[in-house]
C-alpha cells in the first residue's frame, strides 16, 4: 500500500504593492524610533533647574551727589576702588565718599594690628561710612548654654543666648585695608601649595642667518617670584625668587675661526620675614660667561634684607649677605690665579614699578671679596614689558656684567640687549 502524506490547508495571498511595502517599512521605523526615545527618556533623569544667585549690587554715593552702582572691590584709608556697571573700575578718594549701601559684611584692618590674621583684632560686620571714619556693626554672636546634667533619652535643644556686640568706629587715619568678609575669611584660612602663588614672566628671542656667514642666537630670560600670602593686606611670611638667563649662539664663516656665545646665569633666593619689612635670606647663584673666559662661578650665602617701601604698584628692596664663592676660568694649565676661593659680600638693590599695564624691573648688585680685593664683580639688569595681547607682552631687557679679574685677553665688561616677547604668568 502506498502511504499518502497529508498537508495542512494553506491559503496564499497576493504580494503587497510597492506603496504598501514602503508604508509598512516607514511605520516600523517610526514605531522603533518612538520606542527608543521613550526608553532613553526614561533612563535620563531630569535635572532640577539651578537657581542663579542674585547679582551683587552696591551703591556708592559721592559728596557731589553722584551715585555709582556696582561692587566695592577694596579700600584703604585714603581711597576706595569700586567697579561700576557703567564706568568700570574707578578709584575714589575717601574724603569724596558720602555713603555706601551694601548688604555684605566687611573686614576693616586697622594699621596698629600686627597680624591681620588675628580675627579678634579685626572688626567685621556691616560697614557704615561717616565723616570721621568707618563704623563697623558686628552681627550678634550666638552663644550656646551647656547644661551640666547628663543627656537623657530625649534630647532637647539647648537654649541659645544672643550676645550683643558693640559698634566700633575706626578713624580714617587708622585704616589700613578694607575687604569683604568672605574674602577675608578665605585668605586667613587659605593653604597655599608650592605650585600656587607664582608670578613673573618668561621672555624669549632668537635670530638666524644662513648665507656666506651662518649664525644663530637664542636668548631666554625667566623671572619667577612667589610670595606667601598672595594678598598685600596680609603681612608676608615667605618669598621665593628664581631668575634664569641664557644666551647661546654660534657664528661660522669659511676660512674664519668660529665664534661661540655662551652666557648663563641662575640665581635663587628664599626670604623669611621676621617683620613687615625685614627678612632673613638664603641664596645661591651660578654664572658662566664664555666671552670673559669664566667657566663657572658659584655663590652660596645668607644675609638680611629690608623692603624700604612697598605700594600696590611699586616696591624697593635692599639686601646684603656673607657668602662663599668659587671662580674657575678657562685655562689649558692648572694656574692657581685662575681658580679662586673667595669669601665676600654682595649688596643688592631691587626696584619694580607698574605704570598701568607697563612693567618695569631693575636690579643692581656689587660683589666684594674680603680675601682678594682684585676679585670684584658687579651686575645690573633692567627690563620693560609692554602689553600686546592678554598675557603676551613685548619686552626689552639689558644685562650688564662687570668682572674685574677676567682671563688675560678678555674684556672686563659684557653687555647684552634683548628684544622679544614675554609671557606673563598673571
Amino acid at each position: 500500500m502506498r502511504a499518502i502524506a497529508q498537508f495542512r490547508e494553506c491559503s496564499f495571498h497576493p504580494p503587497l504593492g510597492r506603496q504598501q511595502m514602503l508604508a509598512a517599512t516607514l511605520s516600523i521605523l517610526l514605531l522603533t524610533s518612538i520606542s527608543g526615545l521613550a526608553q532613553s527618556g526614561a533612563k535620563r533623569p531630569t535635572k532640577p533647574a539651578t537657581k542663579k544667585e542674585p547679582e551683587l549690587k552696591e551703591e556708592l554715593t559721592l559728596r557731589n551727589g553722584d551715585r555709582l552702582t556696582g561692587q566695592l572691590l577694596s579700600s584703604t584709608g585714603t581711597e576706595i576702588k569700586f567697579k561700576s556697571d557703567l564706568a568700570g573700575e574707578v578709584t575714589v578718594k575717601r574724603e569724596d565718599v558720602k555713603k555706601l549701601k551694601s548688604d555684605r559684611n566687611f573686614a576693616v584692618v586697622p594699621k596698629d594690628v600686627k597680624d591681620a590674621r588675628n580675627s579678634d583684632m579685626v572688626p567685621q560686620g556691616e560697614m557704615k561710612i561717616t565723616e570721621k571714619g568707618i563704623v563697623v556693626s558686628p552681627k550678634s554672636k550666638a552663644k550656646v548654654e551647656v547644661n551640666a546634667e547628663p543627656a537623657k533619652s530625649q534630647v532637647k535643644p539647648e537654649p541659645i543666648i544672643k550676645v550683643a556686640v558693640a559698634e566700633k568706629e575706626i578713624p580714617t587715619a587708622q585704616i589700613a585695608y578694607i575687604v569683604d568678609d568672605a574674602t577675608y575669611q578665605k585668605e586667613i584660612h587659605k593653604r597655599i601649595g608650592f605650585r600656587s602663588g607664582w608670578d613673573g614672566h618668561i621672555t624669549t628671542g632668537t635670530s638666524m642667518i644662513y648665507s656666506t656667514q651662518n649664525s644663530y642666537l637664542f636668548q631666554v630670560d625667566t623671572a619667577l617670584k612667589r610670595t606667601v600670602p598672595t594678598v598685600n593686606w596680609l603681612d608676608p611670611k615667605l618669598r621665593t625668587i628664581i631668575n634664569f638667563t641664557a644666551s647661546a649662539g654660534k657664528t661660522t664663516q669659511p676660512a674664519t675661526a668660529e665664534t661661540i656665545t655662551n652666557i648663563y646665569h641662575l640665581d635663587a633666593e628664599r626670604d623669611e620675614y621676621f617683620s613687615r619689612r625685614g627678612y632673613y635670606l638664603q641664596g645661591l647663584s651660578f654664572d658662566h660667561n664664555f666671552s670673559q673666559g669664566l667657566v663657572l662661578q658659584q655663590n652660596y650665602g645668607a644675609g638680611l634684607g629690608a623692603t624700604l617701601f612697598k605700594k600696590k604698584d611699586a616696591e624697593f628692596d635692599v639686601t646684603t649677605d656673607l657668602h662663599y664663592a668659587s671662580q674657575h676660568f678657562n685655562a689649558t694649565a692648572n694656574v692657581s690665579e685662575l681658580n679662586l676661593k673667595l669669601v665676600g659680600s654682595t649688596i643688592t638693590e631691587t626696584y619694580t614699578r607698574k605704570f598701568g599695564k607697563i612693567h618695569f624691573d631693575e636690579k643692581l648688585a656689587a660683589d666684594v671679596a674680603w680675601n682678594n680685593a682684585k676679585a670684584f664683580s658687579a651686575s645690573g639688569n633692567s627690563s620693560v614689558r609692554l602689553p600686546v595681547y592678554k598675557k603676551l607682552s613685548f619686552a626689552v631687557s639689558t644685562i650688564d656684567s662687570f668682572l674685574n679679574n677676567p682671563q688675560v685677553g678678555y674684556k672686563k665688561n659684557s653687555f647684552q640687549l634683548t628684544t622679544g616677547f614675554a609671557l606673563n604668568l598673571h
